[in-house]
């Protein structure tokens, strides 16, 4: 994982896709960049990472 990478976005609750570029990496978790708004993912599992933004849940696997 690095820097301006981009990543799947998967919105759980209405069962979308969309695309969203990484442009924080923390030990806890990451922050992705989506349409221009900025959704902070905390690192749940290896490789997986669950955020949320106006009560809709987002998940990344990376």
């Amino acid at each position: 994982m690095y820097l301006d990478q981009k990543v799947t976005v998967i919105c759980t609750d209405k069962d979308t896709k969309t695309n969203g570029r990484i442009i924080r990496i923390l030990p806890s978790g990451i922050d992705i960049e989506v349409s221009g708004a900025i959704i902070k993912l905390k690192k749940t599992k290896p490789n997986l990472y669950v955020g949320s933004m106006a009560g809709l849940e987002f998940i990344v696997k990376t």
